[in-house]
């Protein structure tokens, strides 16, 4: 089933054009990694789907008409959004931030009602942040807060959810407890994940599909075997890269890399270096 499409889109700011006549296909119940190097439009794809943006010139459809003339509301118990760096929560405990997420679904006055206090304590629950409930949010751990605004998320009872580098600034560990907990929301609540990851294994590693992003058009989209391939790496990143298999989940893995030497490598040097710095950041 196909919920989530673009067709021939362009996305810019002002003058300048990000994303250029782009159409892709998001798989519905699956979790989608987008990938690429600075600058290539990744977290400007991810913000014209979710209606943050608007777009120049093509369209966006989810289920069946463009979004464009979706109810702002409506659209808001249909997809949730995690932006790379979510607006401050000071002076929030926990539980107040996690109950904005009921917003599409309040009236009036905007009371919680019961419905909406059980849905937060599920959010609070499911994501192993019940126990913050009412810390103030700045008091917790890079990987906590991330696991609240995550909350958060479910709190609108989206069946899909789109993140903008969930990973970053987190430690490994804290990295892998937040992708983990995004993989079970989709194998056991069947979410739809869309998320912008810079980490190629880890893209490998929890991608159902992956897109590959360059200068804002599409280089390779596909599974984990047909996008964490040496030639595409060199096409996006610019990189030699030896490919093996991760030996727990037997999904492709970048196991080092070299830059590209010559004239191939002056000539994308501009790219090539930002690129590396955060693919495996």
């Amino acid at each position: 089933m196909l919920r989530l499409s673009t067709e021939n889109l362009h996305i810019g700011y002002d003058d300048r054009m990000i994303v250029k006549d782009l159409s892709l296909q998001i798989p519905d119940k699956k979790i989608t990694t987008i990938i690429g190097s600075n600058g290539c439009g990744k977290s400007t794809l991810l913000k014209a789907m979710t209606r943050i943006i608007s777009h120049q010139a093509g369209s966006i459809i989810l289920d069946g008409g463009s979004i464009s003339k979706e109810d702002t509301k409506a659209l808001a118990k249909k997809m949730a959004i995690l932006p790379q760096n979510p607006e401050s929560a000071a002076g929030l405990t926990v539980g107040e931030l996690v109950s904005y997420g009921r917003f599409p679904y309040q009236k009036g006055f905007g009371r919680l009602t019961k419905k909406d206090m059980d849905v937060i304590n599920w959010a609070l629950d499911v994501t192993g942040t019940e126990a913050f409930k009412y810390q103030p949010v700045d008091s917790l751990s890079g990987g906590q807060r991330q696991r609240v605004w995550i909350a958060m998320s479910l709190a609108q009872e989206t069946d899909m959810i789109f993140l903008d580098e969930p990973t970053t600034y987190l430690d490994l560990a804290h990295q892998l407890e937040v992708l983990e907990l995004l993989q079970r929301l989709n194998q056991e609540q069947e979410r739809t994940i869309v998320m912008v990851l810079h980490d190629l294994n880890q893209a490998a590693r929890f991608a159902d599909y992956i897109i590959a992003l360059k200068d804002g058009q599409i280089a390779k989209a596909g599974s984990c075997e047909e996008v964490i391939d040496r030639e595409v790496l060199k096409d996006v990143f610019h990189i030699d890269a030896a490919i093996g298999r991760d030996p727990r989940t037997n999904k492709p893995m970048c196991l080092t890399y070299n830059l590209l030497k010559g004239e191939d490598q002056h000539e994308e040097s501009n790219h090539a270096i930002p690129a590396l710095a955060r693919a495996h950041s």
